[in-house]
């Protein structure tokens, strides 16, 4: 055979250029989604009219997603169809519910994180397919409002760009089901329409609240003179203010009017708070004056938050506002009650027009369905939608990954769920600090672990004591302060990083760096101020209106802080206002080595390069300045140069963070606004690298333990763990190759990844996906020869076959109840492949049609080093591979290897007693064919009368080894089991995830080895005496010989 050697592999594909998609390259190869399962933010969600089951729940960052089963179960749909993954609105048409209409670009402004969208996606057929049709550039939707009896004809509340001014905001009209769009209403570019609402009795007839509002970096902007209610009488064609009654001053607003009323119109307004001139206005001549019902704050405050209204469509006077909670008054909004059972902040709202007692909530713990007026509610653990700013792991086995997820507490969530198929509620519990939290520990010993919150919080938790001790380093209430009378002056994400170099020495990022020495006890300033410290915007975080002051709107903080891995002392901090630092001494002289022309921007990521220590990478985003453009930097002298390293990364997809591979110098990967770039040259050239993974904003990045841990905006934590086959990627022509494997730890758990489906999606619809439980082969095929097998052999260190895989299945195979499994095939099509060795020996036979109560896989292979030979044709290509010992386990290499000779030994007896049934009764029923159509002649008779006798011996053996009236899972509790399935039951009993034999198992083997011995030469006797001896009487009287093979 013609072979090609591997010893230092590199995955070299034959004919993929990088001109070629790398996702059609890597196609078999899969991210994972491991949750966890608690709904992230949603602002938008709908129900459908004559179907009390089905739901729509839009996310931001999620994408849109339906449930089917009235929120038990929720499936995304617009994965695959979508260019962005943020939903401002959805409707459903009531007069053909196979169209759906989802607006992109969530209303509810985050300072923090707000995704932009791409205008309107229409489906016609409930969600299973969708189409773009247009308003790309209006960015962020707030509702789309459907003609009760014809769905071509819609309206687009599109609130524009947050970040800077745009003339594509107002109120679109499409009359054509969204082919083509005219503007109806527009006031000015910083003025977008935060709500409208349709007269469903006269659809001519709408009302429209316009805001003006603005977002800077360090201020939200909610109100000026482009707010106003507005109303037409003509579909759209002319537009009127309403305002008489209303404020002056007008801020966010939300307007609807009663279906079951059309002269009475609600208008929710926010207004002057220090002179509480907002509240609830209602009109009872449809708009022409107003009156005001409440002044009540918990309806208006954090007003570009929320300010969402809702009437119920069979009752004028039962109206609902969302807010940080829920509300709801029976008397037109005089009194007010409060909604609970789901999660809080919340922000659209659905009610069913045929029954007033089904709706649907969002919120930002996702969707929840209600049957019953609100009283109870659908789970909001059965979306894996959680948003995270960052990510950390630890060293531990399984590693845990570590996070905070937005408006919900920080996590410690498994890697891998031992003992199980998936990753649930029991792999993961709260660790320390909030929704905003970096956490800092020691990975090898993550007992105690710091996480904050905003406005400078931070705790240690005691993970074994479960208890927390809060260790502020100046204990100051911020909530409501302007950031210059602050004296530390906190990111949202304040920066908390664990030392390297110092033992139970931490950091945390303020306007200045602060660090213990002590695990919090005492802090001290270890820099100066390190931003642009510009005063005048520092001041108050919300306005004209009302004051936004959580902290999320603090500016010129820290926004990254990272120590060197190679040098003590070297550390390295970023602004969220463009300023970049270096000490080399621990503090005592600080350097500004930000890249010279930088402009105003947030360094939201360090890397130093873990191959040397002069280089160093940032990762840039201007989205809160309305620029979208990607910018990574990197430096090879300590930041005293750099570049821009951002080719190949599209405008849109915007930089948060850039992380370089842990072994292979110049692999870079990039998490931006719409997905995964990678780069193999040091960032000369970057290349989407989004696989399966769906788009959604990617926040943070990790790589450890050969893996790489993703944190998300909107889909929970992700994990890659084909990194060792990344590595090995050219580019460059080659041929037939297998792969280098990562080596396999030895363990029991389930997974979806042991198949090699490339149909699976990486996620399930419950619960986290574990790493495949084998060795991952991955083999590079550049043609394909149908008629020869492509066949991997495994062989242990000595060279003896462990198990034999082929891409051609076995002919012979018979699938009957309670039998064996059909062996694995190779996958044979031309480009990348991908196998999954379940690391076991070949299975045992079956014996068609018994069934039997047991396991017919072999044994699982124990720590080594193996080899594994990939064939085909003259060609074959090798590698040798490790099987990795579990660190939990207790097991002693001379336990693996009584286990390994225990199963070894009973294997081959199982696979010998049932090739010998199988044998036997394929004899037996040759000779009563035989006796069937037998001549009554006398030269027969002996041929009759031996071959009866036989047949006698053949039943009584086959029936003390097997009970062949098992057909089905309860015959085995119906009649009584046979030899081999007292055998196969043993063998079964030591197939433990931990492999060790008692010595009830060696004493039972040597009872069953005895009786084996008998039975064993009762058919010897017949294969060797007794059937040769018929066959030859057979021979002689012409009838012919059995087969016995």
């Amino acid at each position: 055979m013609k072979k090609i050697a591997l010893s230092l592999l590199l995955f070299f594909i034959a004919t993929a250029t990088f001109a070629q998609s790398i996702d059609s390259i890597f196609k078999s190869v899969k991210y994972r989604n491991i949750g966890p399962f608690r709904g992230g933010r949603s602002v938008a969600a709908s129900g459908v009219v004559g179907d009390p089951m089905t739901y729509y729940m839009g996310n931001t960052g999620g994408g849109v997603w339906k449930t089917e089963d009235g929120g038990q179960l929720w499936e995304n749909i617009s994965d695959g169809y979508f260019k962005t993954s943020s939903v401002g609105a959805i409707a459903v048409s009531e007069s053909n519910t196979n169209i759906v209409y989802v607006g992109m670009g969530e209303h509810a402004p985050r300072g923090v994180m707000t995704s932009y969208g791409d205008g309107v996606y229409k489906s016609t057929d409930a969600g299973k397919t969708w189409i773009h049709m247009g308003l790309k550039a209006t960015q962020h939707i707030s509702r789309i409002v459907i003609h009760p009896t014809n769905p071509n004809i819609l309206f687009v509340a599109a609130q524009g760009a947050l970040y800077g001014p745009n003339k594509e905001r107002g109120i679109f009209k499409s009359i054509d089901g969204g082919s083509n769009w005219t503007k109806v209403l527009y006031v000015n570019n910083l003025t977008g329409a935060s709500e409208l609402s349709m007269d469903f009795n006269n659809p001519l007839v709408m009302y429209a609240a316009m805001w003006e509002h603005q977002r800077k970096p360090w201020k939200v902007i909610s109100g000026g003179i482009g707010s106003g209610l507005y109303k037409t009488t003509d579909g759209g064609k002319n537009w009127n203010k309403i305002h008489e009654g209303l404020p002056k001053e007008k801020g966010k607003m939300a307007i609807a009017v009663s279906r079951s009323n059309s002269d009475k119109v609600y208008a929710l307004v926010e207004s002057d708070s220090d002179k509480e001139l907002g509240g609830l206005f209602v009109s009872d001549n449809a708009g022409e004056n107003w009156t005001k019902v409440s002044s009540d704050h918990s309806l208006v405050q954090r007003a570009w938050y929320y300010i969402e209204l809702f009437i119920d469509p069979n009752d004028e006077e039962k109206i609902y506002i969302l807010n940080a909670s829920a509300q709801r008054s029976i008397d037109g909004g005089n009194t007010w009650s409060t909604i609970t059972g789901t999660h809080g902040d919340h922000h659209d709202l659905w009610i069913n027009p045929s029954n007033s007692k089904n709706m649907i909530i969002a919120n930002d713990g996702g969707a929840a369905v209600s049957y019953n007026y609100a009283k109870s509610w659908s789970p909001q653990n059965r979306m894996a939608t959680a948003q995270f700013y960052r990510v950390n792991t630890d060293n531990l086995f399984p590693y845990n990954i570590y996070g905070g997820q937005q408006d919900n507490s920080s996590i410690k969530i498994s890697s891998l769920a031992l003992g199980s198929r998936g990753i649930n509620e029991q792999n993961w519990s709260a660790s320390a600090g909030g929704e905003s939290a970096f956490l800092a520990f020691d990975p090898d010993n993550p007992r105690y672990v710091l996480g904050g919150s905003y406005l400078g919080t931070i705790e240690i938790l005691d993970t074994k004591a479960k208890a927390s001790t809060q260790i502020m380093s100046a204990p100051i209430q911020y909530l409501g302060r302007d950031s210059k009378d602050m004296k530390y002056r906190y990111n949202w994400n304040a920066p908390i990083i664990w030392s390297q170099h110092e033992e139970n020495t931490y950091y945390h990022g303020a306007q200045l760096l602060l660090r213990t020495r002590d695990n919090g006890n005492n802090w001290e300033e270890v820099s100066p101020d390190l931003s642009n410290n510009e005063k005048e915007k520092q001041g108050k975080g919300g306005g004209p209106y009302t004051n936004e002051a959580v902290g999320a709107e603090n500016y010129g903080t820290l926004a990254y802080v990272v120590e060197s891995p190679h040098e003590k002392g070297f550390i390295w901090t970023a602004t969220d206002d463009g300023v970049l630092h270096l000490t080399k001494d621990g503090g005592e002289i600080w350097n500004n080595v930000t890249p010279k022309g930088l402009p105003e921007t947030l360094i939201n990521s360090i890397e130093v390069s873990p191959h040397d220590k002069a280089t160093a990478y940032i990762a840039t985003t201007r989205f809160k300045f309305n620029d979208y453009t990607p910018a990574i930097y990197k430096t090879t002298n300590y930041g005293k140069s750099w570049t821009n390293i951002s080719s190949g990364i599209p405008t849109g997809a915007y930089t948060r963070v850039v992380r370089e591979d842990s072994t292979r110098k110049n692999l870079l990967f990039a998490g931006t606004e719409l997905g995964m770039y990678i780069s193999w040259n040091g960032g000369k050239q970057w290349h989407s690298f989004q696989l399966n993974l769906p788009i959604v904003p990617i926040t943070d990045l990790k790589i450890s333990h050969g893996d790489m841990s993703i944190a998300t905006m909107g889909r929970s934590f992700w994990v890659l763990d084909d990194l060792g086959l990344i590595r090995q990627f050219e580019g460059t022509d080659t041929s037939f190759s297998l792969l280098q494997p990562e080596d396999a730890v030895i363990g029991n758990w389930g997974s979806q990844l042991n198949s090699n489906s490339n149909s699976f999606l990486g996620t399930d619809d419950s619960q986290g996906v574990n790493p495949a439980n084998g060795v991952v082969f991955y083999y590079y095929l550049p043609t394909v020869i149908k008629d020869v097998a492509l066949t991997l052999l495994i062989k242990d260190k000595d060279g003896n076959l462990v198990r034999a895989i082929s891409s051609k299945k076995d002919p012979n195979y018979l699938r009957y109840p309670g039998g064996p499994s059909p062996e694995p095939i190779l996958s044979n099509k031309v480009g990348l492949n991908r196998f999954v060795w379940n690391m076991r020996y070949t299975s045992i036979p079956g014996m068609p049609t018994a069934y039997i109560e047991g396991s017919f896989k072999g044994h699982k292979a124990m720590p080594n080093t193996y080899s594994g030979t990939l064939q085909q044709d003259d060609k074959s290509s090798e590698v040798s591979f490790k099987i990795l010992s579990n660190p939990l386990y207790t097991v002693t290499k001379e336990e693996y290897e009584e286990t390994h000779n225990f199963r070894t030994k009973t294997e081959v007896n199982i696979t010998d007693m049932h090739l010998r049934v199988n044998t036997l009764k394929k004899v037996q029923s040759q000779i009563a064919l035989i006796l069937k159509d037998l001549s009554k002649e006398e030269k027969y008779s002996k041929v009759e009368a031996e071959g009866k006798t036989i047949i006698e011996k053949l039943k009584s053996w086959d029936e003390d080894m097997v009970q062949r009236k098992s057909k089905a899972y309860d015959d085995v509790e119906n009649f009584p089991n046979k030899f081999t399935a007292e055998y196969i039951f043993l063998i079964s009993q030591n197939d433990s995830g931990l492999p060790k034999v008692n010595q009830a198992s060696k004493d039972r083997l040597v009872e069953l080895d005895k009786q084996w011995k008998v039975l064993k030469t009762i058919s010897d006797q017949l294969l060797n005496i007794d059937i040769p001896k018929y066959n030859k009487l057979l021979w002689d009287t012409g009838i012919g010989a059995l087969k016995t093979k």
